[in-house]
């Protein structure tokens, strides 16, 4: 698994569905603008994730953001619901059943890895 990828301990999750901690290259583009900018993930899960980023962006923004899980592309469209410092936090909208599929078989798989990796 990429040396990029951390998973939180389930007493650190604050929300229904888990987040794998992740240090992935990204760009979004706010709906409506032509210009993709670029970010980095922070963290990510099949309900939704987090973003750095130095552009200014607020709560209620809607987003199409774009990144490779696996190094296969995948692209959501989100709105944001949290903005701490350059710290954002998204949440999917409209997400296919067969991508959620996808981000949970990622988390998955970064679990499994961690597991194997414990002596």
């Amino acid at each position: 698994m990429d040396a990029a990828v951390r998973l939180r301990a389930p007493n650190q999750q604050k929300r229904k569905k888990a987040r794998a901690q992740v240090n992935l290259p990204a760009d979004f583009q706010i709906l409506g603008h032509h210009e993709f900018l670029p970010c980095s993930l922070a963290d990510i899960g099949s309900g939704g994730l987090a973003l750095i980023t130095r552009s200014s962006l607020y709560i209620g923004d809607k987003l199409k953001v774009r990144f490779k899980i696996a190094e296969s592309p995948f692209e959501g469209q989100c709105v944001v619901v949290r903005v701490v410092g350059k710290a954002v936090g998204v949440q999917f909208e409209n997400l296919s059943p067969a991508d959620e599929d996808r981000l949970q078989d990622f988390i998955h798989k970064v679990f499994l890895e961690r597991e194997r990796k414990k002596p």
